[in-house]
């Protein structure tokens, strides 16, 4: 009786580790996948010499995307516009697929260094024809920011096109290229 006692026990602790390591790896059940990047003007496309720096962390959700941007640093004669998150790989630019602050129904930027966080969903993705992306298509954006192909953008007044930028990855998206394979952990 202890022997099939003890194996039933056994059976049952190693289903609960299976679950709880393919809920982690994959993002699925009530936890959601956590991701995040560092943000700076050298990985602006070209770079940008800056004192403002940030950080995104993200929380996938199956349906919907969970976000915290802080950020602090920005010249005070100099406006932060928006942020965003953009679709688009290392060391290049893509299109706008979701707000962050200051549009998109989203609150303003808070100004010269803050916090915002929020929820991302289905309404909220825009539609980038030119890169695949159709509007409210949350489950690609999502795809997207699993693979490392998104990144977060604060766009300002000096710096239109975006003064500070990092990749949302498992890891810090600015030792990417850098002897790291973002597949390595795959």
């Amino acid at each position: 009786m202890k022997k099939l006692l003890l194996a039933g026990f056994l059976a049952l602790a190693v289903v609960a580790v299976g679950v709880t390591v393919a809920s982690a790896r994959g993002g699925h059940g009530n936890g959601g996948k956590h991701l995040s990047g560092s943000l700076d003007g050298f990985q602006e496309v070209p770079s940008i010499s800056t004192n403002a720096e940030g950080r995104i962390k993200v929380k996938l959700n199956g349906s919907s995307i969970a976000y915290k941007l802080a950020y602090r640093g920005f010249a005070a004669d100099n406006s932060v516009r928006f942020a965003h998150i953009h679709l688009g790989q290392e060391a290049t630019n893509g299109g706008v697929a979701a707000f962050l602050c200051g549009g998109g129904g989203k609150p303003a930027c808070p100004q010269g260094s803050g916090e915002v966080s929020g929820t991302i969903a289905a309404g909220d993705v825009q539609a980038i024809p030119a890169q695949g992306l159709a509007a409210n298509d949350i489950g690609a954006l999502i795809r997207a920011i699993k693979h490392g192909a998104t990144y977060a953008n604060v766009h300002t007044d000096n710096f239109e096109t975006g003064e500070i930028r990092g990749q949302i990855g498992d890891d810090d998206g600015r030792h990417r290229g850098k002897g790291h394979d973002k597949h390595d952990d795959d």
